[in-house]
């Protein structure tokens, strides 16, 4: 019986280790720009390797601002030079975005309009 409930105990602590590493290796993205779509539509823009997946994980948005936050997923073995790939996020908001400030939620910071192209 003993026996039985320990190997549940280290089952159970390998699947929380597990969880924990992929936790981990979720890394918010610094956003570096926008640019509109659309009065409820953006892309954000920020940088990181070629193979992240990105993930939309926070749109808030109050009355003078809009905070978004962007994740990504990046596992690569061995070294890697590939930080400088962009990536970019469709955000959609309930309301137009208007004269509302977009702030990076994940580092608090303003997030400036890209040049028209």
């Amino acid at each position: 019986m003993l026996r039985g409930r320990r190997r549940w105990v280290v089952a159970g602590l390998i699947v929380v280790l597990a969880l924990a590493t992929l936790r981990l290796l979720y890394q918010p993205v610094a956003l570096q720009s926008y640019r509109m779509l659309d009065p409820q539509a953006l892309v954000v823009t920020g940088y990181g390797a070629a193979t992240a997946r990105t993930n939309l994980s926070d749109v808030t948005e109050t009355g003078s601002t809009v905070s978004i936050r962007v994740d990504a997923f990046a596992f690569e073995l061995g070294p890697s030079g590939a930080l400088g790939h962009p990536l970019e996020v469709v955000v959609h908001l309930d309301a137009p975005l208007g004269d509302r400030s977009v702030i990076d939620g994940s580092t608090g910071q303003e997030i400036p309009a890209a040049p028209p192209p």
